[in-house]
This record gives structure tokens, C-alpha cells and sequence, in this order.
């Protein structure tokens, strides 16, 4: 089997060629890292004054770079880890631009030190007379920083994507959430978001994942896997590969915005997912808008063709909860039921 990009990805960080000894103190590493080639440190010192450096590591330094070194004078040269001094280098990267362009961020450094939180939404199942009860939740990643300050999961993306480390990222989300919810009530259906285009092989790419289910408490039925991506999946076959794989494993999954954008009725024909989830687009005011009503109607009767189970997210009003039912639409998630709230930490 061929390694996935994702195993391939070298580390990047920058050659720095500075006009002052580059100490340890200056470098930010403890007296007994190996700085050589060969280690797996986040600094390689190539002489007194020229060194590569880890991309986190490297921007962890900037600010005290900036206070205390005058780096202006020096040069940078953004690459990959090199085994050997090279002797071509890419343009130089001014200062100038790397204080404006450091991450918010350091995808990196957030998961190895385990600073990603999990948050839960209620998932409701309406009962025929006026009740409805907790069925399950949705687990929503957020990042943590040292001060308790949380990351919007939109800045964790960004920052992930522009790093090249969006499927660590992911997967590391994947992890927590099933490390989150162990121990926790086996009747209740946990879901689960992963975006598919970082997974290159399933069986290869989800192995971690399916540890962590092994190593739980969590029974297959419990898992329902979410679809979750705002570009297109070019290679549809592929996504149902990855599906299929969830699938023959025990577990189900779902297609989250289903009517808009992407997740288009003849997708989810395609796909036949276990659990449709439509659009909040249009859920939003349906009791009160005909055209919201009959695409509602439209992905419900597809749903059910191809035996899935119809939910409507988004939901805020009583109004749109009761049209919605009267329709068959009897799984529901929105603030009406509850916002994301944290779940206690399990470690």
C-alpha cells in the first residue's frame, strides 16, 4: 500500500542565518537537545550562526526574537526539514512579513499538548404528543489556550489548512471525541465530524480512530460519523469508500447540510447516508415560508427512499419544531433544545 501524503509530509520550518551566535538560550532548547540532523528535536545547528528550526518552535521564538535580538539583520528561508546543508535556498522571507503572517495558532503545539475540548448538542427525538427526549449529541471541537481561552473550530480549520495539517487536526478531533464520551450513557448516539478529502486510504488513515473505539466503552451503534465539509469532494466514490468502510465496521453516518450548496438530493441518493441532516437554510422560519416547506418535504421523502433517518438542524423556534414533526421530521437539534455546552473533561 502506498503511504498517504498525510505520512509523507515532511516538517517545514525556517533556515535562519543570523549575524550573532545562535545559543541555546537564543534557540529556545534545553542543554541536552541533540541539535544534529539525525534528532527528532525541533532545531537542527548547522554552525554557530545558521540553524533550521521546527515551524512551531520557530514561531514560539518570534516575539522573543523581537524584543530581545534585533532579527532584521538576519535571513530566513521558509523549507522543509533538510538532512543537509542546502546549498540552493528559496527567496528570503523578510521579518516584516513573518510578524504579520504568524499563525493564531500552532496546530502542532495545540494537540501535543491535548488543548483540544469537546462541546455537545443535544440531539432530540420528539415523542407523538408534545415531549421530546435526548437521544444523543453532536461533539464540536474547540481549541484551548493556556489562558482557558477558547478557538472558534472556523479558526482552528484556517489555521490547520494554511499548515498543512489539516487531517492531524482532524484526527486528533476524532480521538477526543470518542476519549470525551466513554463512560457515558449507552443508550445515547454520539456524532462525530470528519472531512473526508484528508482521508487518502480508510483502513490506513481511521486505524487511530478505530483504537480509540476499541480502547472505549462505546459500542458501534452508539457512532454515527458526519460528513462534514463546506468545498466540494471531487472524487465522490471515494467518500463512499470511506463510508462504506464506517459502515462495515458497525457504525453509521450522516450527511450534514443536505439541500444546499454541495450536498445536493442526487448526492444523497448517491451516498445513502444512515442519517440525513437539512440545511438549516431551510429550517429557519419554515413554518412561515411554502418554498422552505416543500424542499423540507423534498429531502424527507428522498430520505426515506433510501431508508435514512430525516433530521432537521437549526432549529430555534417552536413554530418551525412543530411543522417540522407534523411533516416526520421527529429527530431535531437546534438552540430550542440546547446550545453547545462543554462536556467534562474525562482525563
Amino acid at each position: 500500500m502506498a503511504a498517504c501524503p498525510a505520512c509523507l509530509s515532511r516538517k517545514s520550518g525556517f533556515l535562519v542565518h543570523s549575524d550573532i551566535p545562535l545559543t541555546r538560550d537564543i534557540l529556545g532548547v534545553g542543554r541536552n537537545d541533540r541539535l544534529s540532523p539525525d534528532g527528532d528535536g525541533p532545531v537542527v545547528l548547522w554552525d554557530d550562526r545558521s540553524a533550521w528550526i521546527e515551524e512551531g518552535h520557530f514561531y514560539g521564538m518570534v516575539e522573543f526574537w523581537d524584543r530581545y535580538c534585533a532579527p532584521r539583520q538576519w535571513r530566513f528561508h521558509r523549507l522543509e526539514r533538510p538532512m543537509a546543508l542546502p546549498s540552493h535556498l528559496p527567496d528570503t522571507v523578510e521579518w516584516g512579513w513573518i510578524l504579520e503572517n504568524r499563525p493564531q495558532v500552532w496546530i502542532d503545539t495545540l494537540i501535543e499538548q491535548g488543548a483540544i475540548r469537546m462541546f455537545g448538542q443535544p440531539i432530540v427525538e420528539l415523542d407523538p404528543g408534545t415531549g421530546s427526549h435526548v437521544i444523543g449529541y453532536e461533539l464540536l471541537a474547540r481549541g484551548r489556550e493556556p489562558s482557558g481561552e477558547l478557538i472558534a473550530p472556523l479558526v482552528l480549520i484556517r489555521e490547520a489548512r494554511s499548515q498543512n495539517r489539516l487531517f492531524h487536526l482532524d484526527r486528533a478531533c476524532r480521538v477526543r471525541a470518542i476519549q470525551t464520551v466513554t463512560n457515558r450513557p449507552e443508550d445515547h448516539v454520539y456524532f462525530i465530524n470528519f472531512i473526508p478529502s484528508v482521508i487518502y486510504v480508510a483502513e490506513h488513515c481511521l486505524e487511530t480512530t478505530m483504537a480509540a473505539i476499541r480502547d472505549s466503552t462505546l459500542k458501534p451503534r452508539q457512532i454515527v460519523f458526519e460528513v462534514t465539509e463546506s468545498e466540494d469532494v471531487a472524487d465522490l466514490d471515494h467518500l463512499k469508500s470511506i463510508l462504506s468502510y464506517y459502515r462495515k465496521n458497525g457504525f453509521r453516518y450522516a450527511l450534514d447540510d443536505v439541500g444546499e450548496g454541495h450536498n445536493t438530493i442526487e448526492r444523497l441518493r448517491y451516498l445513502e447516508p444512515d442519517i440525513v441532516k437539512l440545511d438549516r437554510k431551510w429550517v429557519s422560519g419554515v413554518h412561515a415560508h411554502p418554498d422552505r416547506q416543500e424542499k423540507a418535504k423534498e429531502v424527507l421523502e428522498v430520505s426515506r427512499e433510501v431508508g435514512a433517518v430525516p433530521l432537521a438542524e437549526g432549529v430555534e423556534e417552536p413554530e418551525e419544531a412543530l411543522v417540522l414533526k407534523q411533516m416526520g421530521y421527529l429527530w431535531q437539534q437546534g438552540y430550542l433544545y440546547g446550545k453547545p455546552s462543554p462536556f467534562p473533561d474525562v482525563r
